[in-house]
């Protein structure tokens, strides 16, 4: 028998070791919302589901139908740029700023480390 899905929304938040309240700041619900969801007083839609998927990168077959022990999904290489752009278009131009500078310094610290590893191709 499958765990429920609120045993399950549980699991996820605290493999990833987050309080309630750290949790849905990032999905833009009430933590009081959110602990009714996650003590069954109240059903998970489908649209907190998919925000969870998408920001903790929680596999949909884990949370939403319970048919896999795998908790957290896999980005396939191929759809990582598509992944990290998707994510780049929900920020704040501040925060779109900040990240482009963060990566610059991210890939300067590679570059002084030698650690080149496998670039993924893309089509510009």
């Amino acid at each position: 028998m499958a765990i429920p899905v609120h045993e399950r929304l549980k699991a996820v938040r605290t493999a990833l070791k987050l309080t309630q309240r750290d949790f849905t700041k990032e999905i833009y619900i009430a933590q009081s919302v959110y602990a009714r969801m996650e003590s069954d007083k109240i059903p998970i839609n489908n649209r907190i589901i998919e925000l969870i998927c998408f920001k903790y990168g929680v596999g949909r077959e884990y949370l939403r139908d319970g048919t896999t022990d795998k908790m957290f999904s896999d980005i396939p290489p191929d759809e990582k740029l598509e992944h990290l752009y998707r994510i780049f278009a929900e920020l704040t131009k501040q925060h779109q700023d900040f990240l482009i500078v963060q990566g610059k310094e991210l890939l300067k610290m590679q570059n002084q480390q030698g650690e080149q590893g496998q670039k993924i191709k893309t089509r510009h």
